[in-house]
């Protein structure tokens, strides 16, 4: 663990000290019933199937009742410390959106982006707000100076945004997309690395990849990754939309370069507020993509001149910052244990329930993650997505053509154990 990560959760602090924290700032939102300093001290010894605990963090959502929420992939509930927030700083600025009032979201947004740094192992002056992954992305993507005599390196499960967006800016400057793939069976880092290693060269500027691929919900190893990048003297783009919230982060340690990643996912926040890292030694090489008022001073705070972007609602900026506490009082270990324990579970019982289905998430421990994707062939796909909807309430990234079914469903602290065993019963009867 890096220095500055070790400080950050030495201040924060932990179990009861948390309660703290959801009073801090201007906002007074405290979690349900008052009874953050329970739940804190809980999260010490909850384990990934104590139902009791992970109910009782249930209850801080809004979900609809019936409703099995399966798509953290995509998009996540927040917790009501979260939205609450929203709520209450939206109402704030349509009471008062004068110049005084606004200026208060100055310190909220800069302690924002002092959690985010903390969590992530990074420094405050490497972190630019931005509204989601693909914007992170094209920051980096359309920041970089490459020519005709470049390459740049992607993996062939990429978010489509860090594949497509390569190419159409190849389009223009003319540098080389080689797309990497990797076999479906591994049993070592060596095998994800081998296709990498072979396709790096001296042209190689920057090797893009997903941390999780949203397409299969394989994991690759990002330190290890970033090592192959800056032994070749390339930059190395972290993709960590599917990371940032579900697995323990270390920027520092990592290494990488350029990391980028959503609020609206895995780490509960709202809606268009997320960030880019930009590691220092590598800020000077990278062009912001927009420049407007305010830009001469943000430029002198480092990853901050990426994000000179006109008017924002740093509101949600400000509830990113709480997602970020409310996962540090539960503990980032102890969550991605829970949602591992709920992939694993729901996995186990789909492959007995479903035996035709084709599971393309990898299995092997540390290449799997919090993602369960499956094709169930044989089957009216539109008609088997719209009743495992409509009629069971799952939500999640279900459809397909003709007679195969995709399925991909993404479990989170919400969700309960009893729920992954009604899902393959629901989808069996579905199909």
């Amino acid at each position: 663990m890096s220095q500055t990560r070790r400080n950050f959760l030495r201040k924060m602090g932990a179990g009861a000290g948390m309660s703290a924290l959801f009073m801090s700032g201007s906002s007074t939102v405290a979690l349900a019933g008052g009874n953050v300093r329970a739940l804190a001290v809980a999260a010490q010894g909850a384990m990934p199937d104590d139902e009791v605990f992970w109910n009782k963090i249930r209850e801080e959502f809004i979900i609809e009742k019936d409703l099995i929420m399966m798509n953290a992939a995509n998009m996540t509930p927040t917790p009501k410390v979260v939205h609450e927030t929203v709520i209450e700083h939206t109402r704030d600025m349509e009471m008062n959106c004068s110049f005084q009032n606004r200026g208060k979201y100055g310190d909220l947004t800069q302690k924002s982006r002092e959690y985010i740094a903390g969590f992530l192992g990074a420094d405050t002056d490497e972190i630019g707000f931005v509204r989601n992954t693909s914007e992170a992305n094209n920051t980096v993507i359309n920041g970089l100076d490459l020519g005709p005599d470049d390459e740049v390196l992607i993996w062939d499960q990429n978010h489509p945004c860090n594949n497509i967006a390569w190419h159409q800016r190849a389009e223009r400057l003319g540098f080389k997309v080689v797309t990497v793939s990797t076999d479906k069976d591994l049993n070592t880092i060596d095998d994800l690395l081998r296709p990498f290693n072979e396709a790096i060269n001296s042209k190689t500027k920057i090797l893009a990849f997903s941390h999780v691929s949203n397409v299969t919900g394989t994991t690759l190893p990002a330190k290890e990754m970033t090592a192959l990048a800056h032994t070749n003297d390339a930059k190395c783009l972290v993709d960590g939309a599917q990371t940032f919230g579900y697995m323990d982060i270390d920027l520092h340690d990592i290494g990488c370069d350029f990391y980028t990643s959503s609020g609206q996912k895995w780490i509960l926040g709202p809606r268009e507020a997320s960030f880019v890292y930009v590691k220092k030694d590598a800020q000077a090489e990278l062009w912001p993509n927009i420049v407007t008022v305010g830009w001469e001073r943000s430029k002198a705070n480092g990853a901050q001149k990426y994000e000179s972007l006109g008017q924002r609602d740093d509101g949600r900026l400000w509830a990113l910052g709480r997602a970020v506490e409310f996962h540090t009082m539960i503990g980032q270990a102890k969550i991605e244990a829970r949602i591992n324990y709920l992939t694993n579970r729901l996995t186990a019982n789909m492959r007995a329930k479903i035996p035709h289905i084709q599971v393309l998430t990898e299995q092997a421990e540390g290449f799997n993650s919090g993602i369960f994707v499956g094709l169930i062939p044989n089957t009216n796909a539109p008609e088997a997505a719209k009743t495992i909807y409509e009629k069971y309430r799952i939500s999640g990234a279900i459809g397909g053509r003709d007679d195969v079914l995709r399925v991909r469903l993404c479990p989170h602290i919400y969700n309960s154990a009893e729920q992954m065993d009604l899902i393959a019963d629901y989808v069996a009867a579905s199909v």
